[in-house]
């Protein structure tokens, strides 16, 4: 009896620290934008933003990036190899692009923002 208890108390204090963290605008959480995977797509770094709203923008960001050849016209790869990787789109279905240090698109649009990252990101220059 004490054990299931605990556990419960455990389960209540997680969901109201996970709570705590929405309520915030930041999350940590990795979340994939498909099921089952598909393109590996993933959305994190959520700040005043769902990921019902987050994924299909990450997901036609990686459509239109792997159609055509699109690759170019979203970033070109300066300087020796490894180079370094410079956006030459800055908007995207009404979100801004950005690149962060660890090379992930982020995507923000107003107070709202979040990372992408997944089997074409972080942008690679070889």
């Amino acid at each position: 009896m004490r054990f299931t208890g605990f556990i419960a108390a455990l389960v209540t204090a997680a969901a109201l620290s996970v709570d705590a963290t929405v309520a915030t605008g930041a999350t940590t959480k990795y979340i994939q934008c498909q099921h089952p995977v598909v393109t590996g797509v993933v959305v994190s770094h959520l700040r005043d933003v769902s990921a019902k709203t987050a994924c299909p923008v990450a997901l036609a960001l990686f459509r239109w990036e792997n159609k055509d050849g699109h690759t170019r016209e979203l970033y070109v790869c300066k300087g020796n190899s490894p180079g370094k990787p410079v956006l030459r789109l800055h908007r995207f279905h009404g979100w801004a692009l950005g690149l962060s240090r660890s090379r992930l698109f982020e995507m923000s649009r107003g107070a709202s923002s979040f990372a992408v990252s997944g089997t074409d990101f972080p942008v690679i220059c070889d």
